[in-house]
């Protein structure tokens, strides 16, 4: 038998239809805030990724050479890509807000429970420096949560501006500042107190206890980061939003962010964590010799669908399989006429019994069984038969 590579999934019938649906929940709830597609290409150049993203980021993309020797990656994000063109295209009306849904790849441990390839949803907003467009992002994935049904998260809300301010005033260097955020970013999974204590080798005692009282709102750095947060905070208000807190813990990538930054953490067992993330990246144009605010999420989609999949499913789906008995011409033509009314129908192509047409249909859940038999067709009339109701109808050919 065929084997599937390490770190990737199939999926088939319902898994496969609810990531289907869930994907275009999110696409219409993009679209409703008036988020255009764009869309990348899967490969890029792997110098894309290596001159904008440092050289160690190739360590985890699926990188390789092609039959002339170029140095080729899969797209281990959208981001970059998304820049690549924004940063080409001069013929773009700035502010630009786009979204991208897709496939995206990097070579992680799969032991960790990761994945190499995943799906990202991500919306971006380029060319506006306004706080109001950290919020509109914010109330965008949002809006396309609760569209899902989910609501049990809050949105962890920091500023970067305010985590360099913090480091200034400790008189952390710039290397050794990054060291520490990478200690601080793993608060949620060991604890403040772990946290500390791997702190311990990079600060001194002042400075420990002063980056204790931070973490635990005792003490806040003069910056303007906190006017970008409050103001953040009053935005939000114009969505609706009351489940915002901030979270002096709150780092995410180093490499990218540099103002607000916000995760939406799911706080319900057994999905605690964060389901989607961003913030504001305004110097990452200047690596494509550019000067353009950003801001943009990402929607952790596989975690959504984990979430989704422990809801119940619908017993039946709203779809109609037309069964011929007596005549496949007549089948044709009554499935043909339901399709071109914009209804979802499966024809049995094959004469079967009509038992096994129904065993077919139950086995997929298809709810409604359109039976095209003689005795009927004399009479002008069509059975429908509802498989979850189990009743038959009839119902005039004419009026189908």
């Amino acid at each position: 038998m065929a084997e599937r590579i390490k770190g990737v999934r199939d999926f088939i019938g319902r898994e496969a239809i609810l990531r289907e649906e869930t994907i275009k929940s999110i696409r219409d709830s993009y679209e409703i805030f008036g988020f255009e597609p764009l869309e990348t290409p899967a490969i890029e150049y792997l110098s894309l990724f290596t001159d904008k993203s440092g050289e160690e980021i190739e360590n985890q993309l699926y990188s390789f050479s092609d039959k002339k020797g170029e140095k080729l990656a899969l797209r281990p994000e959208h981001t970059v890509s998304k820049l690549r063109v924004v940063s080409g295209d001069k013929s773009i009306v700035k502010p630009f807000k786009a979204y991208s849904i897709g496939n995206v790849w990097r070579y992680e441990d799969t032991s960790k429970g990761r994945y190499r390839e995943f799906v990202q949803a991500d919306i971006d907003v380029y060319g506006s420096g306004s706080i109001r467009y950290d919020a509109e992002v914010i109330g965008c994935i949002d809006f396309a949560f609760k569209k899902l049904g989910l609501s049990e998260y809050k949105i962890h809300i920091n500023n970067r501006k305010v985590l360099q301010s913090l480091l200034a005033d400790l008189g952390i260097g710039a290397l050794d500042g990054i060291k520490v955020m990478r200690e601080m970013d793993k608060i949620d999974k060991i604890g403040l107190e772990s946290v500390l204590k791997q702190l311990e080798s990079l600060l001194n005692t002042t400075q420990l206890s002063k980056m204790k009282d931070y973490l635990t709102g005792k003490f806040s750095p003069e910056s303007s980061g906190q006017n970008e947060i409050n103001e953040l905070l009053e935005y939000l208000k114009d969505y609706g939003i009351t489940n915002a807190v901030v979270d002096n813990a709150l780092v995410r990538g180093i490499a990218y962010y540099d103002g607000n930054i916000f995760e939406f953490i799911h706080e319900a067992d057994p999905f605690k964590g964060t389901i989607a993330g961003g913030g504001r990246y305004d110097t990452l144009s200047q690596k494509f010799d550019l000067e353009m605010p950003i801001v943009g999420a990402a929607i952790g989609f596989d975690r959504v669908v984990e979430i989704l999949k422990t809801r119940p499913f619908e017993d039946y789906v709203n779809k109609y399989c037309v069964v011929n008995i007596d005549s496949m011409d007549k089948a044709m033509e009554i499935g043909q006429r339901l399709r071109n009314k914009g209804l979802s129908v499966d024809i049995l192509l094959d004469k079967v019994s009509l038992s096994k047409a129904l065993d077919y249909c139950n086995s997929k859940k298809i709810r409604y069984a359109v039976i095209v038999g003689s005795k009927d067709l004399q009479s002008g009339e069509i059975t429908i038969r509802d498989l979850k109701q189990k009743k038959d109808s009839k119902v005039r050919e004419d009026q189908l």
